[in-house]
């Protein structure tokens, strides 16, 4: 059985029909309760006197109950009758009211999808819940809201992204394509999801109420808006020595210059399907296909540089020289880094200074002011490893993503961003 209206105003009818019959069976008690007939215009008891009725058909009194007439009090009787009648109706009325709400509750599976409102996930379940909003978002609502009105206008103004990604030379299509389905901050809502909680695209189409290939569209679109948004502040988000020693934690005293602490992370990606790309995308390191990626910090455990994503085969010294990290760097800068970055002729040219662990060489052991300095390298070098950390808790990192995929290529950089 199909209802065409729904389980809520279904009730509203059964309690508006029972409120009815209980006002009828009011109103039928207070109409006064007679006993009598009427004979020719005459009352006459019914219950008290037995007529009979002669054949002139005027009504007179059985002579053989020797005209004795029994008094009943009619104000007990009418009591009486109205207790029961009251009774009666209410009984009915309730078991009407079961009935229908038993109907209902067999029928419930049976109702027409067009006759309730199904009820998607959307931003609503998060906004004012900071446990929910940090699960599945990575910020808090605050951060959220403040990144929702750091995109500005933009945001309601996109393009979704179509290429041909098997032609290099093929441009963007900027035809607008099909409409949009989800308002502007559910999309934001959805890439962030998609990035923190690393759902399918089948997993967060159908919490969203759309298809699974407009998930991919709208990923897409909006992780390039966020990295070109990112982008930016790439120079901004880089604080000044001065900025950085008035904010020094108590454990880098001894490296009263320091700037920045880099280190190289990679993520792990599917092969590509073109020959050229497999071998450049295989890192030595990881024994696997990679992005690489170089992560600068402040002292204070701040991300304060998210180069672009690089084939996993580059070096270290590479992807410094091609990031444009230097060009961010001042005279005199101290920059700390791990011993694969060999950079200091680069840092040269920039007059900044390198500090890494020393080399053993040829030796069997370090010296032991090398031991001292190493453990003090290695004791502060710690936070950017906890900084990496924090960005691969966006679980789409965990996951390989497709080399062939140009939201993938940027993906490391937002998700690096976003957790400044």
């Amino acid at each position: 059985m199909v209802f065409q209206t729904s389980a809520k105003q279904q009730r509203m009818d059964v309690s508006s029909a029972a409120s009815g019959l209980l006002l009828l069976a009011t109103d039928t008690m207070t109409e006064p309760h007679t006993t009598e007939a009427i004979c020719n215009g005459t009352p006459v008891s019914d219950l008290a006197v037995s007529t009979t009725q002669p054949a002139n058909g005027q009504c007179t009194p059985d002579s053989s109950k020797d005209n004795k007439i029994e008094t009943v009090d009619k104000g007990v009787q009418t009591d009486f009758k109205s207790q029961e009648i009251d009774l009666l109706i209410r009984l009915r009325v309730e078991n009407t009211v079961l009935k229908n709400e038993l109907t209902l509750l067999k029928n419930s599976d049976h109702i027409s999808p067009t006759s309730v409102e199904k009820r998607y996930f959307s931003v609503n379940d998060v906004e004012g819940n900071e446990a929910k909003c940090k699960f599945y978002t990575g910020l808090t609502w605050l951060q959220f809201m403040s990144l929702w009105n750091f995109l500005g206008p933009a945001r309601d103004k996109l393009l979704f992204w179509k290429r041909d990604y098997n032609n290099e030379e093929a441009s963007p299509n900027l035809r607008r394509g099909p409409e949009r389905k989800l308002d502007s901050m559910n999309e934001l809502f959805l890439t962030l999801v998609r990035l923190r909680v690393g759902l399918l695209h089948q997993d967060i189409a159908y919490r969203f109420g759309i298809s699974k290939g407009h998930v991919t569209t709208v990923v897409t679109t909006w992780i390039q808006l966020l990295y070109k948004q990112f982008s930016r502040l790439r120079s901004d988000m880089f604080p000044s020595r001065d900025i950085v020693k008035r904010n020094l934690p108590a454990c880098f005293k001894k490296f009263r210059d320091i700037r920045v602490i880099i280190d190289c992370s990679e993520f792990f990606v599917y092969q590509s399907t073109h020959f050229k790309q497999q071998g450049n995308m295989y890192s030595s390191y990881k024994n696997h296909v990679t992005y690489k990626v170089l992560i600068g910090i402040a002292p204070s455990g701040a991300i304060t540089y998210v180069s672009d994503a690089f084939e996993g085969s580059i070096s270290d010294k590479e992807i410094v020289q091609k990031s444009g990290f230097l060009d961010l760097l001042s005279e005199g800068d101290l920059i700390l880094a791990d011993r694969g970055f060999t950079i200091r002729d680069l840092l040269f040219e920039k007059k900044a200074d390198l500090n890494i662990p020393p080399f053993l060489g040829n030796r069997d052991k370090l010296s032991a002011a090398e031991e001292i300095q190493t453990k003090q390298i290695a004791r502060v070098r710690i936070h950017v490893e906890r900084a990496i950390e924090r960005i691969k808790k966006f679980r789409l990192l965990k996951k390989k993503n497709s080399t062939i995929s140009t939201a993938s290529v940027f993906t490391n950089g937002v998700c690096g961003w976003l957790s400044c």
